[in-house]
């Protein structure tokens, strides 16, 4: 089996990921002060393990072992080719259409091998990943085109992960294929996908640690404020062009710009969507563009969020939207959690506006390419 293996895969993944690595060692510091009671982080992993289980097709079964492997307890136990093959019996049982092939005694052990890969806690869940993925297609030759929603690969890239005290990953299908058709592997896509799953279960967890609501702020943070700016100049430039291509199609279509917070009503028409939101009752601040044409309406909020408390510093920037036509108002749900931004206490308001940027225009992308076809 052609497995990831040796120094030099590991030390090309982390010199792809360094700047992602870096990242997610200065917010597991963080989540590692404030992680909060630990009742409560069981307490909501499980409901997240039964949520993904169903939204899979897993049912009781996957719930079960992913409330299970994602326990505290099991975040101990050393990844051996006998506990590789224990799970991958239980992976077997599962239902379609996340049942698992059964895996060889040498397709364990090569396995267990690559969760052992020296380097950062990450790279060797991104080698647990890529090694079970790779066994499992040997284990079942007749199945093509990428990698199907098999579970054991994402269940033993988080015991590796919470081996190194890593809050557990989900399964995830909008992870790249890490072999595309033809055998052509491309473990980068893969490995930055993860590192970004696992900042994002980051954020998730230390959104979960913050006290209950206080009364609202007068104003911004200096660094929520400078970053809510940035967001807003952003969409402010894209808004001329994008109008430019609705009225090509709709003469009397507009582009308009507004700014919110957090105090404002959660139901309200003119605030974000709750699921933009990593704790809706955290402090927030918002930009939205509104896109009208040929009687529909899109409103793309950018969200700026304090994660976890405000002693923590951490904030996380993420984009989704609300689209009203003749049929009424829909959720339009465009990025993914994955796709958030998270900006550090020691960042300045520029370290991440490549990167706030770069999720603001693949928003637009999407907003545009779903209001053109309603």
């Amino acid at each position: 089996m052609n497995t990831l293996s040796g120094d030099t895969t590991s030390q090309a993944i982390e010199g792809c990921l360094r700047p992602d690595l870096d990242d997610l060692d200065r917010l597991r510091a963080v989540w590692a002060e404030h992680r909060g009671p630990r009742g409560e982080r069981a307490r909501a992993r499980r409901e997240s393990a039964h949520r993904r289980s169903y939204e899979l097709g897993g049912g009781p079964a996957l719930a079960e072992l992913l409330e299970a492997t994602a326990s505290e307890e099991m975040s101990g136990r050393a990844i051996t080719s006998g506990y590789v093959t224990e799970l991958a019996e239980r992976a077997a049982s599962l239902p379609d259409p996340v049942r698992c092939p059964r895996l060889t005694d040498e397709h364990a052990a090569d396995v267990a091998r690559a969760a052992s890969a020296p380097g950062h806690p990450a790279v060797r869940a991104v080698h647990a990943y890529v090694a079970c993925a790779e066994a499992l297609h040997e284990a079942a030759p007749g199945r093509t085109g990428g990698d199907p929603g098999w579970v054991l690969p994402w269940i033993l890239a988080s015991l590796v992960l919470q081996r190194a005290d890593f809050p557990p990953l989900l399964p995830d299908p909008g992870v790249p294929a890490c072999t595309e058709a033809g055998g052509t592997r491309r473990i980068d896509l893969c490995a930055r996908h993860l590192s970004r799953l696992v900042a994002a279960s980051l954020r998730t967890e230390l959104s979960r640690s913050r006290p209950r609501p206080s009364a609202a702020r007068v104003s911004a943070p200096p660094l929520a404020a400078a970053v809510h700016r940035r967001a807003l100049e952003h969409l402010h430039e894209r808004r001329g062009p994008l109008l430019q291509v609705l009225t090509s199609l709709d003469t009397e279509a507009r582009a308009d710009v507004r700014v919110g917070s957090a105090p404002q009503v959660p139901q309200a028409v003119a605030a974000p969507p709750e699921r933009a939101l990593l704790a809706p009752e955290a402090d927030h601040w918002w930009v939205c563009l509104s896109l009208i044409a040929d009687e529909a309406a899109l409103e793309l909020y950018v969200v700026v969020q304090e994660v976890g408390p405000a002693s923590a510093g951490v904030l996380a920037v993420t984009a989704d939207a609300r689209l009203t036509t003749g049929e009424g108002v829909h959720g339009a749900p465009l990025m993914a959690d994955v796709d958030g931004v998270t900006v550090m206490p020691n960042d300045s308001a520029d370290d991440r506006r490549p990167l706030i940027c770069d999720l603001i225009d693949e928003a637009l992308s999407r907003s545009m390419a779903l209001l053109t076809r309603v």
